[in-house]
């Protein structure tokens, strides 16, 4: 049986929670790594680059381009609107919402 892995490279509008809500206190910039978490009790590792602005500071909404980390427990088939939270070890620091899948793709890791 192969076992596959799924990846995703996705726009989002993503917004930080406020430092006063629970957020960061410091802003976050291209390159920025937390984890993912899709309605799901599962969190996946991946890389945020910003693309309207240099930072994006707690409290603040901007477009960004996502790039998921291969996982097999990745939910299959994002779409376009779905939501997703970002995290910083069990902490929620923002949300997002999808805007378009650029790339998804398996591969076979056997």
């Amino acid at each position: 049986m192969r076992t596959y892995r799924t990846v995703y490279n996705f726009t989002a509008l993503l917004s930080l929670l406020p430092t006063e809500n629970g957020g960061r206190k410091r802003p976050v910039y291209d390159h920025y790594r937390p984890s993912f978490s899709f309605s799901t009790a599962n969190q996946f590792s991946g890389e945020i680059s910003i693309t309207d602005t240099k930072e994006l500071k707690p409290g603040g909404t901007a477009n960004v381009e996502v790039k998921l980390l291969p996982s097999r427990h990745i939910p299959q088939k994002l779409k376009r609107g779905d939501s997703f939270t970002i995290l910083e070890g069990d902490r929620v620091v923002g949300t997002g919402v999808i805007q378009n899948i650029m790339d998804e793709h398996r591969i076979s890791v056997n």
